[in-house]
């Protein structure tokens, strides 16, 4: 069994907790819950879950299923409703916040490259996003079944956040290139007050990506 205490409202927990339910149902393996005494899936935040048993990816191979798994999630939640509080990045110059980003708590010079950047993907398709598919949070079990832990940053965005950072490259070679800045300006504002060290190594990264062309390098060149 595993414990975790969420830090989500209430409302935002239970879709995360019946998405995890959905994507049971429909064969992937992710973590279920194992309710409280009288039925309760979470209990002030709390929730206990069965452990997935496994290994982290540590090769091409592994990071393959992983991305085919990652793929398959993508497939099946395509018109999935929206995790309370959230927005996909296109929309964040507008709403200001989601999931942990807030742009208030964001320099305005920081948020004008991001912001750009976001714009540049209008047409890219959404769906329900893992969020953090690193190797800590996957396990590989038996058969090569590939299991899927913490969805804690799940929520409805652009695919692309899912498969541009894993152990192997999945996209052709301009979309990885611009899965890549989307994956630094969102880690940017994502982790700016929790994370600040890790933020401005994201923003420095995407900087120099930007300055040697991509979306948003109009805004780069701009600054004084």
């Amino acid at each position: 069994m595993a414990v975790r205490r969420s830090r989500r409202p209430g409302r935002s927990l239970d879709w995360e907790l019946d998405l995890l339910e959905l994507l049971g149902s429909r064969g992937l393996v992710v973590p279920s819950v194992v309710p409280a005494s009288d039925g309760r899936r979470a209990v002030d935040g709390v929730v206990v879950q069965r452990w997935l048993e496994g290994r982290q990816p540590s090769s091409e191979a592994d990071w393959r299923l992983v991305a085919g798994q990652l793929e398959r999630l993508h497939t099946a939640t395509a018109d999935h409703p929206q995790r309370p509080g959230c927005v996909a990045v296109p929309e964040l110059a507008l709403a200001r916040r989601s999931i942990d980003a807030d742009l208030d708590a964001v320099p305005t010079t920081v948020v004008e490259v991001v912001v750009a950047v976001f714009a540049e993907f209008d047409d890219a398709p959404t769906t329900v996003v893992h969020g953090d598919p690193g190797a800590d949070n996957i396990r590989i079990g038996a058969g090569n079944s590939v299991g899927l832990l913490d969805w804690d940053e799940s929520r409805v965005d652009i695919s692309w956040h899912d498969l541009s950072n894993l152990g192997v490259k999945v996209l052709d070679d301009d979309t990885h290139r611009r899965a890549q800045l989307l994956s630094d300006a969102w880690e940017t504002v994502n982790a700016w007050v929790a994370e600040p060290a890790y933020a401005r190594r994201r923003f420095a990264r995407l900087e120099r990506a930007l300055a040697s062309g991509g979306p948003g390098r109009d805004v780069i060149s701009a600054r004084p």
